[in-house]
């Protein structure tokens, strides 16, 4: 994107965030944003799809940088070999989260019926699941393991418990055990992202209907609240040291 494109990028991601606040998105046309934003509608269309599209990217990039920064903090804690649950990361990115809800909520609330427009939610998601998924890859050690599950998808594999493959026989060589230990160790590592990946959907569907919620109470929004809220309602170990 070169510094022309950039400039009618941030006209556009101020224009909708503008109207978004104080008309519903299914109001909007792409006329609406192209006159605001003093463009013509072919120069619109080269950078987004449609107003849900413009809207959900431009709340995006400020998603974005609050999971780069909850990133930053779950990757400094792995390096320094600290507990996961020091520093209070998953609360502050869960913290940021709210912040940012309540920030915006005049355009959140508007296009809130009982559920937020598809393209705002699966954004609200996408992030959150994406920067828990990558803390539980850091810090695996925090998440229970179903021992089960994981043994059944090695099994899957073909290889059984001891390393071996279940038609190998007792004799098979170093080399092919070693193998089959690779084999194994490769489908404990696929379980077990599997399974970190369910346990960050959950999380992050859940925080977003907790948050859609918290919308639809009165005013005045309580943020610390909303904030102990959510953090009671996901499983407590996500703050585990």
């Amino acid at each position: 994107m070169d510094a022309r494109q950039a400039r009618t990028w941030d006209t556009l991601t101020r224009s909708i965030l503008e109207l978004a606040g104080s008309y519903p998105l299914a109001e909007i046309s792409v006329t609406d944003i192209a006159r605001h934003a003093g463009i013509s509608r072919p120069t619109f269309y080269a950078h987004a799809d449609g107003p849900g599209d413009l809207l959900a990217s431009a709340l995006g990039m400020e998603l974005e940088r609050l999971r780069e920064t909850f990133d930053a903090a779950s990757s400094r804690q792995a390096d320094a070999g600290e507990p996961a649950g020091s520093g209070h990361t998953v609360e502050d990115f869960q913290r940021a989260l709210v912040t940012h809800v309540y920030n915006n909520a005049p355009i959140y609330r508007r296009n809130l019926r009982q559920r937020l427009p598809q393209q705002l939610r699966d954004g609200l998601i996408d992030h959150i699941e994406w920067g828990l998924l990558d803390h539980l890859v850091r810090h695996p050690h925090i998440a229970p393991l179903d021992g089960a599950f994981v043994g059944a998808s090695v099994s899957a594999h073909g290889v059984s418990a001891g390393g071996a493959t279940g038609s190998a026989s007792s004799a098979a060589t170093g080399a092919a055990g070693g193998s089959a230990g690779g084999v194994a160790s490769v489908a404990q590592d696929e379980a077990r992202y599997q399974e970190a990946a369910l346990y960050a959907a959950i999380a992050a569907s859940g925080t977003v209907a907790a948050l859609e919620t918290w919308l639809r109470g009165p005013d005045p929004l309580d943020q610390e609240w909303a904030v102990r809220a959510i953090l009671r309602g996901i499983a407590e170990w996500w703050s585990r040291e």
